[in-house]
């Protein structure tokens, strides 16, 4: 009995050196980041870490450990603001293509159609996160050490096991080898959230789907003496009658089995259950649960592993691992999914400056095509060739249905309400061409577009676009409160019939240089007195012009209205030709009927611009309109007024028709600070001044214009508005004041989009 006790003792330290230590890391969101707190934990206190396996957030965090990232690097790339844009699907504002983005209408949602056996089947969304920036930055962050290792995962730093989910054959599937960025792409793909991976033709899901918790696939595949698991999520309770979601988790998730038997290790559950499963912004926060909840069971820990790595030898296995890593410089780009002809524009509209290709001109061209309203997706996969120390790239493409139906428009509490209806017909090919028609309906403004757009992928691209567009505008002259119905009709209204013919080029990815030709004719009704009765008749202008300009644009703000970061700039000259018919109605001092034969030119520069204040929380928006024209006196006040630029800044503004923001020349200048109380919902002032060179008056006799002294008036406008920005369109209750009118005050509420369709004579 001696004999054996002595030669236990005698050969335990040998034994315990040859430990060797499995790490298993949860599902379970933004909570995974408790994961990096306790491998930080196991570091500090020389725990081996020998072998990682992961699902979803545990996948990502293990693929970052297994690849050589220490835990601080790990957070600095949690709270980077990369990761920021593609946790959210945002794609930087430096790579947003912006001469392919569609013109600025109303639409709230989309529906795809495509065509099947000569019938249109509508296809619904089924994921609400885009994926073309974390596709690429998990490519960037994974791809080096995936090619370092031979894209065998036995040979990375610490070897790995990605767990995924084949909903179509109903198992696990356990990445091994391959592509490292695409098995941990995989891992994390929650349904609906995000978009699946395709592999062998069969869509692939997060592995916590059938595995959460893979402690079996570590025992399975590596056969570890201690098994310690890191768990941060738990079975759902049962669902209830009328809870929906947790009825279709239940229906696709199946129950795991947290536990690990007491002979091969022990868990760690980080009390990480008052947390969001989206939060990343705590990632600091939670990462401390897991590093305290470590400490807590550390001594059990210790008492299971004999074995120590001090951090100096992780240190250098880190060294050995990064030292040499290939660059991501691809030589070959492959592009599959497509046939000849959108093969060839897809292969034009790449532009390599060189090959071999460097990854930050790739992504610049891969976010220019992702923009591409012709294509849904863009799957890249790198493939490290050996012999030539370079990358070739697969780019697997997908296209976007044919038809698009987009709805939308604005719901409010005043007059300002109006539907939006909008088709798209798409058709891919060298040349590919857009079909468009839209109509706007609506008390204030209506409206009706059909238009034709081609793409050019030559060397400098560009697109024709041509379009048929009739607008009317509606200005009443009593109230627009809630729940009361104008007892007057309309005393302007603005028809406006044209075609219209455009150029354009981009000059960088977020600026555009337009050519418009604009021809068509105007139709003005009104009445030239205040006080008109039901029984009048109004007068008529009728302008038949041309108008021939040159635009350019900058913009990059994310929100159609209400943008709280970002700018725009846009600088428009112009010439029109025109000949002006007045037919007199019985409001006109006047019973002749008038020609006149006008042209001018025109130019406006548009600054709008915000600055951070406060990083995401406060920021002060600057904004600039300066407008010149030549433009010569119509017939009278009335018509010279309809046809003159306007100052409209605010969403509000550009339903009013206010004569004292109209002028030939002027200046308008604003300050809008925007307090963000979140990412979502902010609150802004909006503050302007009008600075007109001369203002136009009217004659009191014959109601002719004429000009008043120079910079003798000014006048201001302010308004604001809390607003809430949904995944549909911004809600937003606002106070507008202006001066000098009956009503200077006006309260609305609005949910949805105040835009229009091109405007004829557009300054």
């Amino acid at each position: 009995m001696k004999f054996i006790v002595t030669f236990l003792l005698f050969i335990l330290p040998y034994l315990t050196l040859g430990q060797r230590v499995g790490l298993v890391l949860s599902g379970g969101g933004a909570k995974g980041l408790a994961h990096i707190g306790v491998i930080q934990a196991l570091e500090e206190h020389g725990i081996p870490i020998d072998y990682v396996t992961g699902t979803s957030i545990g996948a990502i965090v293990g693929g970052l450990y297994a690849i050589g990232y220490t835990p601080d690097q790990m957070l600095e790339e949690f709270e980077s603001e990369q990761f920021f844009l593609w946790s959210r699907g945002i794609i930087p504002e430096e790579y947003k293509y912006f001469f392919k983005k569609p013109e600025l209408d109303s639409r709230m949602f989309s529906v795809s159609f495509k065509r099947k056996e000569n019938l249109l089947k509508p296809i619904l969304p089924s994921y609400l996160i885009p994926t073309h920036q974390m596709d690429i930055a998990f490519m960037s962050i994974y791809a080096p050490g995936s090619a370092k290792a031979n894209n065998n995962f036995d040979s990375l730093m610490v070897p790995f096991r990605a767990v995924g989910a084949d909903i179509y054959n109903k198992k696990p599937r356990i990445f091994r080898n391959g592509s490292l960025s695409n098995a941990v792409r995989v891992s994390m793909t929650f349904p609906f959230y995000f978009r699946p991976i395709v592999i062998d033709s069969v869509p692939l899901f997060d592995g916590g789907i059938y595995n959460n918790f893979p402690w079996d696939v570590m025992y399975e595949d590596f056969k570890p003496d201690v098994i310690i698991g890191s768990k941060v999520s738990q079975n759902s309770p049962p669902p209830g009658e009328i809870d929906a979601f947790l009825q279709l988790e239940h229906m696709i998730m199946r129950m795991t089995d947290f536990d690990i038997p007491d002979t091969l290790g022990i868990v760690i559950d980080s009390d990480v259950e008052d947390l969001s499963l989206l939060d990343f912004s705590k990632s600091r926060e939670l990462s401390r649960l897991g590093y305290e909840a470590t400490l807590s069971l550390m001594d059990s820990i210790k008492s299971l592993v004999r074995r120590r790595v001090f951090l100096d030898e992780v240190l250098q296995k880190r060294i050995e691992f990064i030292k040499n890593q290939p660059d991501l410089v691809f030589d070959e780009i492959t592009v599959k999914g497509l046939n000849d002809s959108q093969l060839e524009y897809v292969i034009r509209s790449i532009r390599r400056e060189s090959s071999p290709t460097d990854f930050n001109q790739l992504k610049s061209e891969y976010f220019k095509l992702v923009s591409d309203k012709y294509i849904s997706r863009i799957f890249p996969t790198p493939i490290y060739i050996n012999e030539k120390q370079l990358f070739d790239l697969d780019l697997n493409v997908s296209l976007q249905p044919e038809f698009d139906l987009h709805i939308g428009g604005n719901i409010s509490s005043s007059s300002l309400n109006q539907g939006f209806l909008g088709i798209d017909y798409k058709l891919f090919r060298k040349s590919p061409t857009l079909f468009s028609i839209n109509s706007y309906f609506g008390r204030l403004y209506s409206s009706a577009q059909a238009k034709v757009r081609q793409d050019y992928p030559t060397r400098i691209p560009f697109y024709i676009q041509l379009s048929g567009i009739l607008n009317r505008f509606d200005y009443y002259s009593s109230t627009t409160d809630p729940f009361f119905e104008d007892v007057k009709p309309p005393y302007l209204i603005k028809k406006e019939r044209f075609g219209r013919l455009q150029f354009g080029f981009p000059t960088k990815p977020n600026s555009v240089l337009n050519l418009n030709i604009n021809a068509g004719e105007n139709d003005y009704e009104y009445y030239q007195v205040d006080n008109f009765r039901l029984n009048d008749t109004p007068d008529h202008t009728f302008l038949i012009f041309t108008n021939v300009g040159i635009g350019y644009e900058i913009n990059n703000f994310t929100q159609k209205l209400f943008p709280t970061q970002g700018h725009s700039i846009s600088l428009n000259v112009g010439y029109v030709t025109a000949r002006e018919e007045h037919k007199p109605g019985s409001t006109s001092p006047s019973r002749i009927d008038d020609f006149l034969y006008h042209e001018w030119m025109s130019a406006r520069l548009n600054v709008h611009k915000y600055y951070p204040v406060v990083p995401n929380r406060i920021s002060l928006g600057v904004y600039v309109d300066l407008t010149f024209t030549n433009r010569p006196f119509f017939v009278n006040y009335s018509s010279t007024m309809l046809s003159s630029p306007g100052f409209t800044p605010t969403p509000h503004s550009k339903t009013q028709f206010i004569k004292y923001f109209h002028a030939d020349k002027y200046m308008g200048v604003g300050l809008v600070p925007v307090f963000n109380i979140s990412n979502d919902i902010s609150l802004r002032t909006e503050l302007y001044l009008f600075q007109p060179y001369r203002i136009t008056l009217r004659n009191s006799e014959d109601f002719t214009p004429y000009y008043g002294e120079p910079f003798k008036d000014r006048f201001f406008m302010s308004s604001t508005s809390l607003v809430y920005h949904t995944p549909v369109g911004p809600i937003s209750a606002s106070l507008h004041y202006y001066p000098k009118e009956v009503k200077q005050l006006y309260f609305t509420f609005n949910f949805g989009y105040i835009l229009f369709n091109k405007s004829s004579l557009q300054y």
